[in-house]
């Protein structure tokens, strides 16, 4: 079970892919409010959860098991 904030990453990563194709650590951070060593962090912990991919200077994918994850918080917080 992901924490709200958790949650909340996946969400906005997911908003970001679809809309910019990409999501940066330093876009999501700025989308969370947060500093980008903070969203570096929750990357961090999502990846080892594998449910984000994260390259440094190329961003933030979600994993096809994290785009479920993230298709489901989507649509529960609709």
């Amino acid at each position: 079970m992901l924490s709200d904030v958790a949650q909340d990453y996946m969400k906005q990563i997911y908003l970001l892919e679809r809309r910019d194709g990409k999501a940066s650590t330093s876009a999501l951070a700025e989308a969370m409010g947060v500093s980008a060593a903070s969203a570096t962090a929750m990357v961090k912990k999502l990846a080892t959860l594998g449910l984000v991919e994260h390259s440094r200077y190329r961003g933030v994918t979600l994993t096809p098991p994290g785009e479920k994850v993230a298709l489901e918080i989507v649509r529960h917080h609709r």
